[in-house]
């Protein structure tokens, strides 16, 4: 995989909205889970439980979507320009790409990886 098709892919509103929609899940589930436990334990009310979790399934509902939108997108980007030859390889350093872009990623589009 060369560098150009890694910037391109990375540089891609797209593929960046991917990544952030990805971020967007896990938090809401992190926090959904975090938020019953509390209430398992009796440390907070079944209103603040309701009042947390309604709307981070809401946020988890709409990011699901837009994950799905996004990755079709992004499947045809690499429809037309594939990161390597033979279907394993392309979602091999796909996979790879994306799991290390999940933590190191900026947000801004024009600042610079460490």
């Amino acid at each position: 995989m060369s560098d150009e098709q890694v910037a391109a892919t990375r540089g891609r509103m797209s593929y960046r909205l991917l990544v952030l929609s990805w971020r967007v899940i896990f938090v809401s589930i992190a926090v959904v889970a975090s938020t019953q436990v509390l209430k398992a334990h009796h440390l907070i009310s079944q209103r603040v439980s309701v009042g947390i979790v309604a709307p981070l399934v809401a946020v988890l509902v709409v990011s699901v979507l837009t994950a799905i939108a996004t990755m079709a997108i992004q499947a045809a980007h690499f429809s037309v320009s594939p990161l390597g030859k033979g279907p394993v390889q392309r979602q091999m350093r796909f996979s790879h790409m994306f799991l290390v872009d999940l933590v190191t990623l900026p947000l801004n589009p024009g600042a610079r990886r460490k």
